[in-house]
């Protein structure tokens, strides 16, 4: 039985494997380590300590690697035959580890002894080529090109003539760019990187760690031809799937962070080209793709999801609101579009992302999409639900643009939570503004300055402009978005919205201490804006010029009995 669940183990984490998913390996690897160290299985015990060292090596934690490969060797070298393919295997891991951990003297002496042990037994295989490809690697970066040409050229000799073995000849093929763009051999780079390409594209996940590294050496061919919008467009997308596979403490990571800021630091005054225009948002370059790449690849390859789909650009970036700029270009910015399915079509598709072209398709499902930022699968519908929901994760919920909706069932959620909260919850969230806003701005704020107290008069203004803020958006029936976004919102809301913005720049333009009373004055025409607005729409009779006391006013109008005997101080 525990051989059994150990096999059963190594099946679901060599699957993960071939999906690239190294980190989610991890777990499983640990739990088949411990059956076979209770079972006393050494045999078995070596083949996991390798799988469990190479992921480790992968997702960058190198000493537990080089332990975990150590042990294995000493349990070949106490139990086994070291004349063996298990043990050069072994040895070249562990001098692949000690190559990222940057032991190279180490390193090359075990990927040499394993090349020893693959020719005196005429292994000229799959084993031989990974090894070369290795050693190659390290001789890349030891400064001799040449011995790793040399080396590379016979793995591709070897695994050209072995069958089903094209991504690890994809794999050579992806390192032969390297050493030939190092010798400046350009066209014949040129000529490896689109054969890695082709060869992977056919056999792999576009979501593979292996893809990521021939999309990274792809961004690296276009930047050198000066087409810097699709090298960093590529170079983006390499360090998405590699952040979601090997994750960010991974030397592949960092290495493809290290470009970009290269690519950004040189590259300041460079016009992007068409395929990424600075002059475009972000939602009108993802929408292009869409319809220019997505669409069409989908009808090709998914045609029978089709009619239960949604595809979108909506949730968390700048450009789902149409606020990016050239600042926050900076990171996480790319060419996207969110594929949305029912839960039980999206349980058929066992992929997260697909590469498409110069951009990332993400596939979600439409209640899990709506849980995550709403709480419910369906978002909230009764006055209770949407009390629970803070209203920044509403508004990403409901922000960007649905290219096309198919099933109709992400837009019909998405237009009711559009038809914003129940009447008397929007009263009673007012009346609660109403005291925030008296409090932090018509209290507080004038008696902390007069104290002197420049830290709790910052606090003060800060709440009031908050709270202000959050009073405006919900006489405009729009989800307030996080801090960031809140003055870009403000902006563009029909009622109030351009003079509250025009006031707020005031106040923050001016000083606390020479222009208090000036400030003052602006919170407190500000607040008589809101009371006129109160008394136009009969949410409030009172004429006082305190906001305080129209808390009270306003609560008279909520029919939920429940409610409107709260406390107005309770939100």
């Amino acid at each position: 039985m525990d051989m059994n669940k150990i096999n059963d183990l190594q099946y679901k984490y060599h699957s993960l494997l071939r999906e690239g998913r190294e980190k989610d390996m991890l777990p499983l690897i640990e739990e088949a380590l411990d059956i076979a160290y209770s079972i006393g299985d050494n045999k078995k015990l070596i083949e996991i300590l390798n799988d469990y060292g190479g992921a480790l090596r992968n997702t960058g934690d190198y000493e537990k690697s080089i332990k975990s490969l150590i042990l294995a060797k000493t349990l070949i070298e106490k139990y086994f035959d070291t004349d063996s393919e298990a043990y050069a295997n072994t040895i070249m891991n562990l001098a692949n580890a000690y190559r990222m951990n940057s032991n190279k003297y180490d390193a090359i002496k075990l990927f040499e002894k394993a090349n020893s042990i693959y020719e005196s037994l005429n292994l000229y295989n799959y084993s031989y080529a990974s090894n070369a490809n290795n050693l190659a690697l390290l001789h890349l970066e030891d400064g001799n090109p040449q011995r790793a040409y040399q080396l590379l050229k016979k793995s591709e000799e070897i695994l050209k003539i072995i069958p089903h073995h094209s991504i690890q000849l994809a794999t050579t093929y992806n390192n032969l760019f390297d050493v030939c763009f190092n010798l400046n051999r350009n066209e014949e780079a040129k000529e490896y990187i689109f054969k890695a390409k082709d060869f992977l594209e056919k056999k792999i996940s576009p979501n593979n760690p292996l893809y990521a590294s021939v999309i990274n050496n792809l961004a690296k061919y276009y930047y050198s031809i000066g087409d810097i919008s699709k090298s960093k467009s590529l170079y983006l997308i390499s360090l998405k799937i590699i952040e979601n596979t090997y994750g960010v403490e991974s030397e592949a990571y960092k290495n493809i962070i290290s470009n970009l800021n290269y690519l950004r630091k040189n590259n300041r005054n460079i016009k992007c080209d068409d395929s990424l225009p600075d002059s475009k948002k972000g939602l009108e370059i993802c929408e292009n793709f869409y319809f220019n790449d997505v669409k069409p690849f989908i009808s090709k390859t998914y045609p029978e999801f089709i009619k239960y789909s949604a595809f979108a650009l909506v949730g968390q970036g700048s450009e789902c609101y149409g606020y990016d700029d050239e600042i926050s270009r900076d990171h996480d910015f790319y060419k996207r579009c969110i594929w949305f399915l029912p839960q039980e079509e999206r349980a058929k598709l066992p992929l997260d992302k697909i590469s498409i072209s110069d951009g990332i398709l993400e596939i979600k499902s439409i209640e899990d999409f709506y849980k995550y930022y709403t709480l419910y699968e369906n978002g909230p519908s009764t006055l209770m639900e949407f009390r629970k929901v803070p209203s920044d994760f509403l508004s990403v919920a409901t922000n960007g643009k649905v290219f096309e909706d198919n099933y109709n069932l992400f837009t019909s959620i998405r237009n009711r939570l559009l038809e914003y909260y129940p009447r008397d919850l929007v009263l009673k969230k007012l009346a609660y503004l109403c005291n925030k806003i008296a409090q932090a701005g018509q209290y507080n704020y004038d008696r902390c300055l007069k104290r002197k107290n420049l830290m709790g008069a910052h606090i003060a203004l800060s709440e009031f402009l908050t709270y202000y803020c959050e009073f405006i958006h919900l006489i405009n029936k729009k989800y307030m978005p996080f801090y960031k976004w809140q003055y870009n919102s403000l902006k563009a809301l029909p009622i109030l919205g351009d003079y509250s913005s025009q006031n707020i720049d005031k106040l923050l333009s001016l000083s606390d201490i020479n222009n208090s009373k000036e400030k003052i004055e602006i919170i407190e025409n500000m607040c008589k804006k809101i009371i006129k607005y109160l008394n136009d729409n009969n949410l409030s009779n009172s004429t006082s010029d305190f906001l305080r006391y129209h808390s009270s006013e306003i609560v008279k109008n909520i029919n939920d009995e429940i409610l409107k005997k709260e406390d107005t101080w309770i939100k």
